[in-house]
């Protein structure tokens, strides 16, 4: 795979820009969390059930991009080159002197980002393009070391987390400290995954091969979960529920019948804002992004067209208009329901005959699909 990070970034922000568009990035930060959550799992040695800690770093770096997106990043090639041009970001070689870096570090309040930029300018042939590339770049800049294990490593991750988190904060008034916390993170996600490569014994080509392969399984420029090149997932999957967080003390009596909490399986009915399937008589339909797509184009024609008729303008019912404008309103977020739909039929069959009829020859000539078909037919029936 040859598709460069920042190719990869907008891929990653294009999936799911629809379903992250209303979180704030505190919601995403914690996301990255729970995924580096699993990461941890590495330096405790725990097993849990359905999570493999090796596959979270392809999940890691997704949502790093999804933060990086919601921040408003516009390259993330150029903001971790402007802080790791081909050397370490302190003592400015290649591989990096710990000794020196701590006696810089001692002295300095940060990096010298003047002489970052003239490095950066002088290796410019160098900066890397793949994820592969850069995994090896900062291989090459800080190497694991024979003696390294993973509790040091995932503690020095969670000190990087917590200042990114203090960048997070503070980016209302300062946003550029994010640029340099946000990689570093990214840095350290690198090295963890070269940790993991080394103690699998891989060489450096196979590991940013193995990397990458694992990258583009997990997010194959679509949603896995949906299938859709737009994902229309529903905001928490139920396979995602217990898979960090699964201890719930269900003998306390707070799930019980009236109890002071719904189950997780009791809140996702309760709350779902869109279906999986809708029927419409007898025919059910997928809920899918053509449909959406369609039911978005056929609804809002028929408004314009209801409007525009004196005829029906003078018939259209509150519940009609109201019906249209709800189902609007869910396709714009790419959902619709069950209920949402049959308000719709129900509002057109309940029109007067003559304006009813005219919405329905509207509507079987403007429709060539199925669907279309089948909401033409279903108000007939339901009007009698």
């Amino acid at each position: 795979m040859d598709e460069k990070l920042d190719d990869l970034y907008y891929m990653i922000n294009k999936i799911y820009l629809d379903r992250n568009f209303h979180r704030d990035r505190f919601s995403i930060f914690a996301h990255l969390v729970e995924i580096l959550g699993g990461l941890s799992l590495l330096s405790s040695g725990k097993k849990k059930v359905g999570v493999n800690p090796r596959s979270y770093v392809p999940k890691a770096i997704a949502w790093w991009m999804a933060l990086c997106g919601k921040v408003g990043i516009r390259s993330v090639e150029n903001m971790l080159w402007q802080k790791f041009p081909y050397v370490c970001t302190y003592c400015h070689l290649i591989p990096h002197n710990n000794d020196r870096c701590k006696a810089i570090k001692g002295k300095s309040k940060g990096p010298d980002w003047g002489k970052l930029t003239e490095i950066g300018q002088a290796n410019i042939s160098k900066k890397p393009s793949t994820l592969a590339e850069w995994q090896t770049m900062f291989a090459e800049i800080y190497p694991v070391t024979a003696v390294e294990v993973y509790p040091a490593t995932i503690g020095r991750f969670t000190e990087e987390l917590g200042e990114l988190a203090e960048a997070l904060r503070a980016a209302p008034v300062a946003p550029g400290y994010f640029l340099s916390e946000g990689a570093d993170v990214f840095a350290w996600l690198m090295h963890l995954q070269n940790l993991i490569h080394s103690e699998q014994g891989l060489d450096s080509l196979e590991r940013g091969k193995e990397l990458t392969e694992a990258f583009v399984e997990a997010y194959p420029g679509r949603c896995r979960d949906c299938s859709n090149p737009i994902c229309t997932c529903p905001p928490i999957l139920p396979g995602t529920l217990g898979r960090i967080a699964h201890e719930i003390p269900i003998n306390q009596g707070i799930f019980m019948q009236g109890g002071a909490l719904l189950t997780g399986e009791e809140a996702l009915k309760l709350f779902e804002i869109g279906a999986r399937v809708i029927k419409l008589g007898e025919r059910e339909f997928p809920v899918e992004v053509e449909l959406i797509r369609e039911i978005n184009k056929t609804v809002q024609s028929l408004k314009v067209f209801a409007v525009e008729n004196k005829e029906i303008a003078k018939a259209l019912s509150v519940d009609l208009t109201t019906t249209l404008d709800n189902v609007r309103n869910l396709v714009s977020a790419h959902r619709i329901t069950q209920e949402s739909l049959d308000a719709l039929v129900k509002a057109i069959a309940g029109l007067p005959s003559e304006s009813r009829s005219t919405l329905i020859n509207y509507l079987a000539n403007i429709g060539s699909s199925v669907w279309a078909t089948a909401l033409v037919d279903t108000i007939k029936h339901l009007a009698g």
